[in-house]
């Protein structure tokens, strides 16, 4: 689904993407991890088309992902939720999802007209809003919601897009345990449908959910293996001393 070839990307002497090569396979949960500062945001704003790479190849389904500017990426089936939740507050939880399903229909032209008004537009919000958890919250302000529930408003409306990828960036972030449980559960019952690149630093999330691992320290990916090899790997271990431990039960 997403091959990754020599990518390199440089801010003047920091070289932040150093000759990474990763290969997402279709179907499954790919996690990115490493310490703070290890450029994995970097790299995923590569894919997204937020940063241009000063090398490499990124494939995506086949085809060239760099010859396509970053707005023209979700319509080619990629979509990226963000470390930040990017809901409108002001627009009904329904709303939010609609106005994705109307824009990718190029009805922009409705901008200001209320998004649920077409009648399929709303069953297919309904819909997703039920598969996502949020069934009983459609009406409500996304500025109302509460932490946990903004990102799975998130990942609804990005499922909204149709992704063959989703690439999540730390969809944890901010969530107390049960919060970060509830989203957990989402996200493992996408798996059959939604291929996933997942940033996270919670490795109890990572290694319940991840097929398979891939570290980044420094920019550079030092190991890419099933979640049980990662956590035995003594490269990794030692990356992750004085930041965060990998324990046998997975906790970090």
């Amino acid at each position: 689904m997403l091959d990754i070839q020599n990518l390199s990307k440089s801010f003047g002497a920091l070289t932040a993407t150093d000759n990474v090569s990763l290969t997402v396979k279709q179907g499954t949960i790919h996690a990115l991890i490493g310490p703070n500062g290890a450029g994995k945001t970097t790299l995923i704003s590569q894919i997204s088309g937020y940063l241009t790479p000063d090398s490499g190849t990124i494939t995506f389904d086949g085809q060239d992902l760099l010859a396509l500017p970053a707005h023209k990426r979700p319509h080619a089936g990629l979509v990226r939720s963000f470390q930040i939740t990017s809901v409108i507050p002001e627009f009904t939880v329904r709303d939010n999802v609609a106005l994705v399903l109307q824009s990718l229909n190029n009805q922009v032209f409705r901008i200001f007209a209320k998004a649920s008004a077409d009648r399929e537009e709303r069953a297919k919000a309904e819909a997703i809003l039920e598969r996502t958890g949020l069934a009983t919250e459609a009406d409500t302000r996304a500025q109302n919601l509460a932490h946990g529930q903004k990102r799975q408003l998130e990942i609804a409306m990005a499922l909204a897009a149709d992704p063959k990828l989703l690439l999540l960036d730390e969809p944890m972030a901010g969530m107390g345990v049960d919060e970060s449980r509830s989203l957990t559960d989402l996200l493992d019952s996408l798996r059959d449908t939604t291929t996933m690149l997942l940033v996270e630093h919670d490795m109890d999330v990572v290694f319940s959910l991840a097929d398979e691992i891939s570290v980044l320290v420094y920019g550079k990916i030092i190991a890419t293996d099933a979640p049980e090899a990662i956590r035995t790997n003594r490269d990794v271990q030692e990356a992750y001393l004085g930041t965060h431990e990998l324990h046998d039960e997975g906790a970090a």
